[in-house]
């Protein structure tokens, strides 16, 4: 019979758990705040500008910081 040492991870691959790491936890919520915070200056009046153009852009930031939070989640669960 073999001895396992320490260095050997039984756990296959797909099972593993993803460590903290906050560019991939905590940004995606950062992107969302900073674009809920951009459209409510926009719909106010208080950006500088053209509003419609920082209306979408605050938009556009926070939906795109909700779809990476779910694939950080789908890719958490797959062990990736």
């Amino acid at each position: 019979m073999s001895e396992s040492s320490d260095g050997d991870d039984t756990v296959p691959r797909r099972f593993r758990r993803l460590r903290f790491n906050p560019l991939r936890d905590v940004m995606p919520w950062v992107a969302v705040v900073v674009g809920l915070f951009l459209v409510v200056r926009a719909l106010v009046g208080r950006s500088p500008g053209d509003d419609p153009v920082w209306l979408v852009m605050g938009v556009v930031l926070a939906v795109v910081g909700i779809v990476v939070f779910f694939v950080n989640r789908w890719q958490a669960r797959r062990g990736h």
